[in-house]
């Protein structure tokens, strides 16, 4: 494949601050078109990227023509219409994050992408961060041993609360600060231990249900017991995004980057260097996951399924359900 085509779909924050300046310095990566049902905005941004086509719906952008890949950015409860739109079109599809707003939703999705034998992936870009995968390998190797407890926090300062748009709406991002940073979170906490099955859940939260702006949860598989914390509520002078694992034969944390081990000289910091100032980090992460979607999508890397985002959502609703019930709640 000598040139992938690309469809942006949706022209709000993610598509303007990550998607477009990344597929705008990749070489033999054309981004044909800017989708979004606000016209003048999508033509405003289209051309500060220049991009050149703009359509309301994806079904009427270069019609008849082939797209190698969509990347969705539209509000959560946006995403199954527009991964279904891509899927149609003969795309790949890159989906921001939570994949959608129910486990029902997310399944669809997935059916969906297996029976059009085309890649859906999250965009989960944490877990492209240089730090967070080396904190994955030391647990994958068996370094620390059995982990056995994982906290995996996000949280922002109040000045960065959401106060208007789409967010704000459950209709829309389909619940509060769980479904935008908890999904995310609790991924994190999920993806470094192998996704175990989670066996109960408990939650509280603080706000109006739907809009919730703190929920703290503790759930428990066979193995290990995981706490996942996330607020837009956060007093401090800049924001807090961070994992810790506990082991029999080690332990791990990031911000900053912290990995000891017992040997049999005593406990030794392994710690790899890392020379890449936090921010940088973040960038980074996101170039990395368009990296890794690429190959898939030019058939250098094989397709993987997402059907632990179905189990990731199955959980966030058992969250919203413990929360409501004041109770713990038991899956599977």
């Amino acid at each position: 494949m000598s040139e992938v085509r690309v469809a942006v779909l949706g022209a709000g924050g993610a598509a303007q601050v990550v998607h477009l300046p990344i597929l705008a310095r990749l070489r033999d990566v054309h981004v044909v078109g800017l989708v979004d049902p606000d016209r003048r905005k999508a033509a405003t941004i289209g051309q500060r990227f220049g991009v050149p086509e703009i359509a309301a719906d994806l079904e009427s952008l270069a019609p008849g023509e082939p797209l190698d890949a969509v990347v969705v950015c539209t509000p959560n409860g946006a995403h199954e219409e527009g991964v279904l739109a891509a899927l149609e079109r003969g795309a790949h599809v890159l989906c921001e994050r939570p994949l959608t707003v129910s486990s029902e939703s997310a399944r669809r999705l997935v059916d969906a992408a297996a029976e059009a034998g085309r890649q859906l992936m999250v965009a989960n870009n944490h877990r492209y961060r240089h730090d967070f995968r080396l904190i994955r390998q030391f647990v994958a190797s068996g370094e620390l041993g059995d982990v056995f407890f994982v906290s995996s926090s996000w949280m922002n300062r109040r000045s960065r609360r959401p106060r208007r748009g789409w967010r704000t709406d459950a209709k829309y991002a389909g619940g509060g600060v769980l479904m935008d940073l908890g999904a995310q979170a609790l991924d994190l906490a999920l993806w470094n231990v192998g996704y175990p099955d989670v066996k109960w859940v408990t939650c509280r939260m603080a706000g109006d249900r739907g809009a919730e702006t703190s929920a703290f949860m503790q759930l428990a598989s066979d193995r290990v017991t995981l706490q996942v914390d996330v607020t837009w509520e956060l007093i401090d002078d800049h924001d807090q995004h961070e994992i810790r694992l506990l082991g029999t034969e080690g332990s791990a944390s990031s911000f900053p980057l912290r990995v000891h081990r017992r040997l049999e000289t005593g406990i030794t910091d392994v710690t790899p260097p890392l020379s890449r100032a936090l921010a940088a980090l973040y960038r980074d992460s996101y170039r990395q996951e368009w990296a890794y979607f690429l190959r898939i999508v030019r058939g250098e890397a094989p397709r993987e399924t997402e059907a632990r985002q179905v189990a990731l959502m199955e959980i966030v609703e058992a969250c919203y359900l413990s929360a409501d019930s004041g109770a713990e709640v038991t899956l599977g």
